[in-house]
C-alpha cells in the first residue's frame, strides 16, 4: 500500500494540517478532519507499510479485549450486540486474528482515505515556527534509500502515534524477549524449554505469560506481580455473555465512589459464591454458560487465584486498570503459571512469593518485560511537548493547534471509541465549530489535581487514564451531543439507551439509523440488578447533592 504525500497542488493560503501516525486514532482524525476541514490540504503519516495499527493482526490466535459492537466506529457499524449460544467458545463477539486490520482496511476504503495518507513516512521531529506560529515537520520518506529528511511546514497538527510506541526498558543481564520475536507470524513455536518469567501486570504481561505456557511448548513461566491485579473476563461467568455488554447507561449513572464500594465488594462475591450468583442473576436466554472441563480440584484453584488477585489489587475497582486477558487463570489453575511477587533486585534471579516476605529463587533464561510502554511524544518535539501538558488529555495548554488522539488509556474500555470522540472534538475545535475553552489552564490544574486524587497509585507523569463513558461523555457535552431525555425527545427511547449496553454510538442519537439501532439491541442486564440500581439511585442523588454542597463551603 502507498500514499500520494502531500497534495502538490497545495496553495499559498491553504490551511495545513498534518495527522501523525496511520493506525485506528490516524484514520479517524482522518475521516473527521476531512468532513470538518474542507479547504485544507491534510496529509497523514504512517512509517509502516499498512494503516492497521498495532492490533491490526499483532500474531497467531490473537483475540481483542473488546467487543467487536463496542469497539467499531460509530460512523461505521457492521457489527451488531447480538451474541452466539455458544457460551463464547467461538469468540466470535470480539475481533480475532486479522479482523480489526480487516476493519479498519474496509474504513479508510469506505471513506476514501487512502490518497490523504503517506505510509513508509516517518516524522523524525517537530517544533515550533516562532515567527508564523504552527509547526515545522522534519519527514524521511522510507521508500527511497539513503533519503534526506525534508522540513514541511504545518498550521495544526494532531498526533496520533499512541501510547505503545515502544516498550518501558529494563536494566537486565538475563535475555530479553524482544516484541517481535513474541509476535512472530508463525507463532511461538521457536521458544521452547525455557525458564521464563514475565514481569508485569497489564493485558499484555499476562497475554505474554499465557501463550508462553501452551503445553505444546514446554516452558516453565512465571508472572512477577506486585500487587494483585482486576482480572475481568471477556464472557460474563454468570450471564453468559461478553461482559461489555452489561455495562449500561444506568450502572454508569451512579457516582464512582458508590460504584467502587458495591462494585468491589459485589465481584469477590460473585468469585466466592458463583452458584448463588447464578440462581440470583440467571443467564440471558438463549445465552450458554459454559461450564469448565477442569476437575473439581482445578477449578476451585482457579477460584482462589481469581479471587486473591482481585482482594490484593492495589486501589478501587474503578480507578484501576482493567486485565480481559482472563484466560491465563486456567493455566494458574492447571500449574502452567506460578505467580510470583517482584523481584529482590535488578538480578531477576530472585523474588518474592506473592503473598509473603519470603523468596524464591528461579534463575530463569529468558525475561519478559511488560511494565508498561512510552511513546514518543517527548522524544519527537525534543521534551517540548509533554502528555502532562494536554487538558483532557487531548488539548495542550499553551499551543492552540497542537492535538492528541488516541492517548487517553482507559481504566475499562477501548481506545478506537476514546479516539473517535477526542476526533470529533480537536477537529471541531480546529474548524471553530466550538470554542476552545477560554480558561483552559484553570480546567487543567483543577482536572489535574482531580486525576492525582483519584489515581494515586497510576503513573500520571506518561499516561493520561480515563474511565471510558464518563469521559466520552464528558466531550459529548462539550460537543452538544449527549444524549439528554430533551434532546432524545421521548421517555420511552431514553430509558431503552439506559438499559441497553453503553457505546459511543448513543452520542449519533439524531442519526435516523442510530435510532433504529437502539430500538433492536438486546437489553443483557438482568432485572434484578436493574431494580437494585433503581433503588441506589436516591442515595446516589443525595451523595452527589452533600458532596456539591460540600465543595461550595471549602
Amino acid at each position: 500500500m502507498t500514499g500520494t504525500g502531500p497534495n502538490p497542488k497545495v496553495t499559498a493560503k491553504q490551511k495545513r494540517l498534518a495527522i501523525i501516525g496511520g493506525g485506528s486514532s490516524g484514520l479517524i482524525s482522518l475521516k473527521n478532519s476531512l468532513e470538518s476541514l474542507k479547504e485544507w490540504d491534510i496529509v497523514c503519516y504512517e512509517k509502516s507499510d499498512r494503516i492497521t495499527g498495532c492490533w491490526g493482526n499483532p500474531y497467531p490466535g490473537f483475540v481483542s479485549t473488546s467487543t467487536k459492537y463496542t469497539t467499531q466506529f460509530s460512523c461505521f457499524t457492521p457489527f451488531d450486540a447480538n451474541v452466539k449460544p455458544d457460551g463464547g467458545a467461538s469468540r466470535s463477539e470480539f475481533f480475532r486474528n486479522d479482523e480489526y486490520g480487516q476493519y479498519l482496511e474496509q474504513f479508510a476504503e469506505t471513506f476514501s482515505l487512502h490518497g490523504h495518507i503517506a505510509t513508509q513516512h516517518r516524522v523524525d521531529k517537530l517544533c515550533r515556527d516562532v515567527d508564523r506560529g504552527g509547526w515545522q515537520l522534519s519527514i524521511t520518506d522510507l521508500k527511497e534509500e539513503h533519503a534526506e529528511p525534508i522540513t514541511e511546514y504545518f498550521d495544526s497538527v494532531i498526533l496520533c502515534t499512541g501510547l505503545t510506541a515502544e516498550r518501558v526498558q529494563i536494566d537486565c543481564k538475563i535475555k530479553i524477549l524482544s516484541i517481535p520475536e513474541l509476535h512472530h507470524p508463525a507463532g511461538l513455536g521457536h521458544i521452547t524449554e525455557n525458564r521464563i518469567v514475565v514481569i508485569g501486570g497489564g493485558e499484555s504481561a499476562v497475554d505474554y505469560a499465557n501463550r508462553l505456557s501452551r503445553p505444546e511448548l514446554n516452558n516453565q513461566v512465571f508472572l512477577s506481580l506486585r500487587s494483585g491485579i482486576r482480572v475481568s473476563p471477556r464472557y460474563h461467568p454468570i450471564r453468559g455473555v461478553p461482559s461489555d455488554f452489561l455495562r449500561n447507561r444506568l450502572l454508569l449513572s451512579i457516582h464512582e465512589d458508590i460504584r467502587n464500594w458495591i462494585g468491589q465488594r459485589f465481584v469477590e462475591l460473585r468469585i466466592r459464591y458463583q452458584e448463588t450468583f447464578r440462581r440470583l442473576f440467571p443467564a440471558k436466554k438463549g445465552a450458554d454458560v459454559s461450564t469448565s472441563e477442569m476437575d473439581q480440584d482445578v477449578n476451585q484453584i482457579r477460584k482462589e487465584w481469581a479471587y486473591k488477585l482481585t482482594k490484593t489489587a492495589k486501589d478501587d475497582l474503578f480507578n484501576m486498570f482493567h486485565n480481559k486477558s482472563d484466560d491465563f487463570l486456567d493455566a494458574v489453575a492447571a500449574g502452567r503459571i506460578t505467580i510470583v511477587g517482584p523481584p529482590v533486585d535488578n538480578q531477576f534471579t530472585v523474588f518474592r512469593r506473592f503473598d509473603s516476605d519470603q523468596e524464591e529463587h528461579i534463575e530463569p533464561s529468558l525475561v519478559v518485560p511488560a511494565v508498561g510502554y512510552q511513546g514518543r511524544l517527548s522524544e519527537l518535539s525534543e521534551g517540548h511537548l509533554q502528555l502532562s501538558d494536554f487538558y483532557l488529555g487531548c488539548i495542550h495548554t499553551t499551543y492552540p493547534d497542537m492535538f492528541l488522539v488516541g492517548f487517553a488509556r482507559p481504566i475499562i474500555g477501548n481506545i478506537p471509541s476514546i479516539s473517535e470522540v477526542q476526533a470529533r472534538f480537536v477537529c471541531g475545535l480546529i474548524a471553530e465549530t466550538f470554542p476552545r475553552p477560554a480558561n483552559i489552564e484553570t480546567l487543567h490544574r483543577a482536572d489535574s489535581l482531580r486525576r492525582k486524587v483519584r489515581y494515586k497509585e497510576l503513573r500520571l507523569e506518561s499516561i493520561y487514564p480515563v474511565e471510558m463513558f464518563p469521559y466520552c461523555d464528558q466531550l459529548a457535552r462539550l460537543m452538544n451531543t449527549f444524549p439528554t431525555l430533551r434532546a432524545l425527545g421521548s421517555l420511552s427511547v431514553w430509558c431503552r439507551m439506559q438499559l441497553t449496553p453503553a457505546t459511543t454510538m448513543h452520542y449519533d442519537y439524531r442519526e435516523t439509523q442510530s435510532r433504529e439501532r437502539d430500538a433492536t439491541t438486546p437489553v443483557y442486564m438482568p432485572g434484578s440488578l436493574i431494580i437494585i440500581l433503581l433503588v441506589i439511585k436516591p442515595f446516589d442523588f443525595v451523595y452527589r447533592t452533600f458532596r456539591r454542597l460540600f465543595k461550595r463551603n471549602l
